[in-house]
């Protein structure tokens, strides 16, 4: 007999990356770190444990933590969380917020329900630990500011965290133990260089292996490079490539300490550029002028300046020699040490002038896809071009789900990006990317504020060009965004300035756009009688504007206001016209917006059969467009109350039940109200959960 299922179980979340499995010694560190583990205690007495491990850039600590942590993560039942802060490297330091909720999504938190606050975000994470035994590596921590949010406050959890810095300011507050990494001891490194070499390569030339580890400072990244060039190349001796180091040059500076330890990791990374040939290398060159540490092919070919299967082998010959990681179907990493190496190669050996086009291609490959990604995901609702339709671009995406999810895969990159157009005054880069962001507000709401930051961005990159169209679109864009977030004063600031910039441009449909915006304040805060004269107003603004769809978005909150108002038979006027403009403009999973609304105009007028037949085609349509899950279980209560007053009581408990299940997997609070309904013995409420606004 199988156990029944459990409902509302957690998550047990085991993020740790995978194992070295060459890992080598630390046998002291690891004696270490068992010793610092809490004990196995129920009373909930005691403190977390916080370890602080410090050292220079490769000397091992992720190794060696994530190793650590493998072996002893069966004494946290409730989970291992893992999260890369890169405090070091080329892109911006994770911001605790972002680290925070990728967490609280781990613990089971719905992306709905975590808060945007970094005070909320961690008062429910320290909640959720509090019964939880849980190991939390906090890895590549630029400061101890970065860190102190993501410590948990209970007993029974411990946190090791990893950083190039001595964190001397979490051992004084924190009570942090610290554990100093130092270089490899000369038996590890030579039992490290002899087992990638091979045991019988190293067996013949001892000397040659010894002197190997002794010239790469016994700095683990080092030994494993220069022994892996050893092993890709079985003519090669280990003598020839000793002679190699012993006479290269040094080139890369220090990326976070002074002193001569990381000599032998310049040479080494000098001596693997110049075993590449002249089109390898500089496509590796390139790398250091992309604005991530992570790309896609595409990216890099535009970047290169070369076609896709060129780029593809250049990527594939980098990556055999642990110059690039592959880490999906045609995308790969590089290492932040070897980033920056890459990047002062081609400071050394290109022009200005070839490292400027190349930046600027890049700049507008990612910000023509970008643009191209946008309008698959809001298809009725595009936003103008800020850039050349002659921009070189490629497009990596055939349909809405692939846009969303190459937005999504690519946000960090294209944060990256939009600095990296800032910072070459590339402002109508900025604008193209910067208008993407939009998708955001269909993520975690942590995310929110990145889109806002972005934004504004956009903004001060139109007022840069002096263009007041776009400044007037990011100021919409913007305070759109603050609204989501419920920033009601900062929103009607950034709409009425939009609203002034329109009225001088002459532009009415900008105009019309602004007091949509206006009036989206007021439904959101439930004022209808307050948000009515903005949308009629707007509405022989907008017509036909971007082919009817800003029409029907004044048509749907129309009759959304005007239910809430008791005016039933103008609310089934403006459905009705909200969905035959839909249907128009094709406008996806915005037709089942528009039925929705018929179906309870048709409600509130008390025409049952025609609300269900509405909710049953409006299904359908959601049915067959992803995303719309929440406006699914939506139309199934609406569906419910409709069937309920018809009598069929069993169909519209399983409308409810469906509607339960999809508000529960959402994370919606209104779930529970639905829960409590059932099984239906009332009738159904006056205004049921509908006041979601559509555009």
């Amino acid at each position: 007999m199988y156990p029944p299922p459990q409902e509302n179980v957690l998550p047990v979340p085991r993020q740790l990356p995978a194992v070295l499995s060459d890992f080598a010694g630390r046998a002291d560190e690891v004696e270490a770190l068992d010793g610092f583990l809490p004990p196995d205690r129920d009373d909930g007495g005691g403190e977390p444990v916080v370890v602080v491990m410090d050292g220079t850039a490769g000397v091992g600590k992720t190794s060696l933590v994530v190793w650590w942590a493998r072996s002893v993560e069966h004494r946290f039942p409730d989970g291992t969380l893992f999260v890369n802060l890169r405090g070091y490297g080329p892109s911006a330091p994770v911001e605790a917020r972002l680290a925070l909720a990728s967490f609280l999504l781990a613990l089971g938190v719905a992306e709905e329900r975590v808060p945007a606050d970094l005070d909320a975000q961690v008062a429910l994470y320290r909640s959720l630990l509090a019964v939880r035994r849980v190991l939390v590596v906090l890895d590549n921590a630029a400061s101890a500011e970065q860190v102190r949010p993501l410590l948990p406050a209970a007993a029974g959890c411990a946190v090791v965290v990893t950083s190039r810095l001595v964190l001397t300011g979490l051992v004084i507050t924190e009570s942090a133990r610290r554990l100093a990494l130092d270089l490899f001891t000369p038996g590890d490194a030579l039992w490290l260089a002899t087992r990638v070499v091979g045991a019988d390569r190293a067996a013949k030339e001892p000397d040659a292996v010894a002197e190997l580890v002794r010239l790469c400072a016994r700095l683990p990244l080092a030994v494993r490079v220069a022994s892996s060039r050893v092993a890709a190349h079985p003519h090669t001796t280990v003598a020839d490539v000793v002679d190699t180091i012993r006479d290269e040059h040094e080139r890369l500076d220090t990326l976070s300490t002074t002193g001569d330890d990381h000599s032998a990791v310049r040479t080494v990374l000098e001596w693997s550029y110049s075993w590449l040939a002249a089109e390898h290398a500089r496509t590796f060159r390139r790398l250091g002028l992309h604005p991530g540490t992570e790309f896609s092919v595409q990216a890099v070919a535009a970047l290169a300046g070369q076609d896709h299967r060129t780029t593809l082998r250049h990527l594939e010959v980098l990556a055999d020699l642990h110059l690039v990681e592959p880490v999906a179907r045609g995308r790969y990493r590089i290492h932040d040490l070897l980033h920056v190496y890459a990047a002062d190669r081609a400071r050394l050996d290109d022009t200005d002038i070839e490292r400027l086009a190349s930046e600027r291609a890049v700049l507008g490959w990612y910000a023509r896809a970008a643009v191209e990604a946008d309008q698959l995901v809001f298809p009725g609702n595009v936003f103008p071009e800020p850039i050349s339709a002659e921009t070189p671009g490629s497009s990596v995406m055939g349909d809405r789900e692939q846009a969303l999810a190459w937005l999504t895969i690519e946000h960090t990159t294209l944060q990256a990006a939009l600095r990296h157009a800032e910072r070459h005054g590339a402002h109508r880069e900025v604008m193209a990317i910067a208008s993407a962001m939009r998708f955001l507000v269909m993520s975690s709401r942590a995310l929110w504020p990145a889109r806002m930051q972005a934004e504004s961005r956009g903004l001060d990159a139109a007022r840069a060009c002096h263009e007041r169209r776009f400044e007037a679109l990011f100021l919409l864009r913007r305070g759109d965004t603050l609204q989501q977030m419920g920033n009601w004063d900062a929103s009607d600031k950034d709409l009425r300035a939009a609203l002034a910039i329109a009225d001088g441009l002459g532009d009415p449909g900008l105009r019309g756009d602004a007091l949509i915006g206006l009036g989206l304040t007021r439904v959101l805060r439930k004022r209808f009688v307050d948000a009515e004269p903005y949308y009629r107003e707007a509405l022989p603004l907008v017509r036909g504007l971007r082919g009817g769809y800003v029409e029907a978005v004044v048509h749907t909150n129309l009759a959304l206001i005007t239910i809430r108002l008791g005016r039933p038979h103008e609310a089934l006027d403006h459905a009705e016209r909200g969905l035959a403009l839909r249907r128009v403009i094709k406008a996806g999973d915005g037709i089942g917006y528009a039925l929705h609304d018929v179906a309870r105009a048709h409600q509130a007028l008390g025409d049952h059969h025609a609300a269900v037949k509405a909710c049953e085609q409006a299904l359908a349509e959601f049915h067959a467009y992803a995303g719309s899950e929440s406006y699914t279980a939506t139309t199934l209560e609406v569906l419910a109350d409709s069937l309920l007053h018809l009598g069929d009581t069993v169909a519209a408990q399983q409308c409810l039940a469906e509607a339960v299940e999809i508000l529960s997997r959402l994370g919606d609070s209104h779930a529970n109200t639905l829960r409590g309904r059932l099984p239906l013995t009332e009738q159904p409420p006056t205004h049921p959960h509908d006041d979601q606004t559509r555009s």
